[in-house]
């Protein structure tokens, strides 16, 4: 989770934040944040666009990017990317296609109002969890722009380089020991990375 939060915070966006829930199952995540001086906030545990909502109003934002925390290597240069166009064409949201960015990528960025208007809009459980899956189930709804990110290389595809299972950790902690420790580095080095990895059999295919 640091390590996101460092990665993040060597783009150009303002108020990179943590936001984790009020469940004590979090209170770690809170602590550990709090004492490492990481801007940290809290919200519903299962209402996550209610709890994004709250995270903007509080820093005044407009302009929201969701990061998840199990991606490390998320393109802080795409996100400035993302954010552009999102205010440029003034959008609802703009993400990456998924076709052409790894997952361990990815983030996606939208509007305070446009998640104002998914809260307003419904009730269903899925919705308020996921943040944005009633976004791009009701296109006609929003001004949506998909980027075509060039990030999803073939010898890639396949490979787990997000934080999800104890078995990423290996692969993960493979890729970060030969980047930049400064966090500066970009998506052509993970991909090197990466490639490298598997040429040396440590990751299979």
């Amino acid at each position: 989770m640091e390590y996101v939060y460092r990665r993040c915070s060597q783009s150009k966006i303002k108020n990179v934040l943590v936001a984790t829930s009020d469940s004590v199952s979090d209170d770690s995540i809170y602590e550990y944040c709090d004492n490492i001086h990481i801007p940290v906030m809290r919200g519903d545990l299962d209402n996550v666009v209610k709890r994004y909502i709250q995270a903007a109003r509080a820093q005044k934002m407009e302009y929201i990017c969701r990061v998840c925390g199990d991606t490390p290597f998320v393109d802080t240069s795409l996100i400035e990317l993302l954010l552009e166009t999102l205010i440029t064409r003034k959008l609802d949201y703009a993400a990456p296609d998924r076709n052409t960015c790894a997952s361990g990528f990815y983030s996606e960025t939208m509007t305070l109002d446009a998640l104002e208007k998914v809260a307003s809009a419904t009730g269903d459980s899925e919705d308020l969890e996921h943040v944005t899956r009633y976004i791009l189930n009701n296109r006609d709804k929003f001004l949506i722009k998909l980027i075509d990110a060039g990030l999803n290389p073939q010898f890639a595809r396949g490979v787990r380089f997000t934080m999800d299972y104890p078995a990423d950790l290996e692969l993960v902690e493979g890729i970060a020991s030969g980047l930049a420790g400064d966090y500066s580095f970009s998506s052509q080095d993970v991909l090197k990375m990466i490639k490298k990895i598997k040429g040396s059999r440590i990751c299979a295919e």
